[in-house]
């Protein structure tokens, strides 16, 4: 996450833009049906995706903030495995492209830097923070995407596929958010956090899902705030 912001320790208030870097997964099978007799179980893996928007932070106290964000978020997972369609061998490799605009509140806890009083001069330092809180996402689209390939029927077959499903995933997702991290600087700051988010709510509408369907991801930070 690349923090970009002005802020105003005394004033107790902080803006910024930030991005992030995600490694998703599902917890739960996914299973595509096309018809009756074409029934896919695949079991999804972590897959690289980013995210970006705003904050805003305000203290409360010295050690505690609280901070609110605005976040463009893809998510998904991939697949790379055989699958029977038909009763026949085939190899799918692809994944789920994920599409959010979310919005987490987080209680941050951490240590403080004294404000500098002039003349005298203050050496930048560190500070530390851990952090709770949730994330309400509306989910805007879902994109399902690769290659399947083959022997179909005694023909060697190779395919690309692409297509939206959106109308298998709920239009809202609350999510808890853990995390900690570190910020170098006095009134301008170079940060790095690390989150864990996890739903709490199934996110599949579709009845061919096998059980609760649920995102979970890893999101890592770096950045400046001014």
């Amino acid at each position: 996450m690349l923090l970009f912001g002005l802020t105003a320790f005394g004033q107790g208030v902080n803006y910024g833009l930030k991005i992030s870097k995600n490694f998703s997964h599902f917890y739960g099978n996914y299973v595509a049906t096309a018809e009756e007799e074409i029934r896919v179980t695949l079991d999804p893996k972590f897959s690289s995706r980013f995210s970006g928007g705003g904050f805003v932070r305000y203290y409360v106290t010295q050690r505690f903030s609280i901070q609110t964000e605005l976040l463009y978020t893809t998510r998904g997972v991939r697949f790379n495995e055989d699958v029977e369609i038909r009763n026949r061998e085939m190899q799918i490799s692809g994944g789920l492209m994920m599409k959010y605009i979310e919005v987490p509140v987080l209680f941050r806890f951490g240590t403080w830097l004294p404000k500098p009083e002039p003349p005298q001069y203050h050496p930048p330092g560190y500070t530390y923070h851990a952090f709770t809180g949730f994330s309400v996402g509306y989910h805007a689209t879902t994109r399902f995407s690769g290659d399947l390939s083959g022997d179909l029927f005694g023909v060697d077959f190779n395919e690309p596929f692409s297509g939206r499903v959106e109308d298998q995933f709920n239009d809202t997702d609350v999510s808890l958010i853990i995390g900690a991290g570190i910020e170098y600087g006095r009134l301008s700051k170079f940060t790095f956090d690390i989150r864990y988010i996890v739903s709490l709510l199934d996110i599949g509408t579709d009845p061919a899902f096998s059980g609760d369907i649920r995102h979970g991801a890893i999101s890592a930070s770096i950045g400046v705030l001014f």
